[in-house]
């Protein structure tokens, strides 16, 4: 016997008769007919073997064998109101958590804004953030263990995942200001000190890959394993660099370091939101991508 060959509105029927005390107040209640409820226990006590209630001058009142079915069908109850309760409240967004994935300098320069304006419409979301590179954040996504993953593009085994493009930044080659030059050319960029990203990073895959496209091989002095202190070792003087454009705005406006004109052709990169395609998005990751698009596209 299971539940699965039941009908649960015979359930519902019950619970409403025990209530009401009452085959006339329950189909009041239900907006069905007295025969429609009478027969509606019948049934369930064809199912059960057994008497559910009997009629007694102060009503329809509960066997003990149907004092204890009420007890067990309260209990599943009020657990389904829990849960559908639950339902409601993740879907209303007053309740959740939300694991995202990127790496700190895309956090800082381009989604802490955003993460600051969405905590505050949604204060009781958990946000908990995971700071890696691309390598490691695709795995992440795929092995679950982070809702999406916020990061540059091109990425490896794109097709396994939801890719959703936020926004698009530039590369360039930054120097300090008082490099002797405003523009070099890509044969120039040879014979100068470079830094650049190590490996592994999405960044230095994407630089590799402008060489191979502009036909031009540079051995890079510095291999830099943060992104943020690429900024600080430009800004001593110690070479030039190839980052990002939207990245070192702030350094160009305060004179840290200047933009170099080069014929070095970098096409603009998609940054974007990719969670698994296996995989059903939460209430909080739909409306966390929804709001992150139109925070960018306005």
């Amino acid at each position: 016997m299971s539940y699965m060959d039941l009908d649960l509105n015979l359930i519902k029927v019950f619970l409403t008769v025990y209530e009401s005390k009452s085959i006339l107040l329950a189909s009041k209640k239900l907006y069905i007919s007295q025969p429609a409820v009478s027969k509606s226990i019948q049934k369930l006590e064809t199912y059960l073997g057994g008497k559910l209630f009997v009629r007694t001058p102060k009503g329809t009142m509960p066997t003990k064998e149907g004092e204890e079915f009420n007890k067990s069908c309260y209990n599943a109850m009020q657990i389904l109101n829990s849960g559908i309760n639950k339902f409601s409240t993740l879907s209303s967004l007053k309740q959740g958590v939300l694991n995202i994935g990127s790496s700190s300098t895309i956090i800082r320069k381009l989604l802490l804004p955003f993460i600051e304006s969405f905590s505050k419409k949604y204060p009781n979301i958990v946000i908990t953030i995971t700071d890696a590179n691309s390598e490691k954040l695709t795995r992440y996504v795929k092995n679950g263990v982070i809702d999406m993953a916020i990061l540059n593009m091109p990425i490896d085994n794109k097709e396994m995942f939801n890719i959703t493009t936020i926004t698009q930044t530039h590369d360039c080659f930054i120097a300090n200001p008082k490099f002797e030059y405003d523009y070099l050319s890509k044969e120039d960029l040879i014979n100068q000190k470079l830094i650049v990203q190590k490996r592994p990073s999405s960044n230095r895959d994407y630089f590799d890959k402008m060489c191979d496209e502009n036909n031009v091989n540079i051995t890079p002095s510095f291999e830099i394993g943060s992104f943020g202190l690429i900024t600080d070792f430009v800004s001593r003087n110690l070479g030039i660099a190839y980052t990002i454009k939207e990245f070192v705005e702030q350094d160009i406006k305060e004179n840290r370091v200047k933009q170099l004109e080069t014929n070095f052709v970098s096409k603009p990169r998609d940054v974007s939101v990719i969670t698994l395609q296996t995989s059903v998005n939460s209430f909080v990751c739909i409306k966390f991508i929804e709001e992150l698009k139109s925070y960018f596209n306005k």
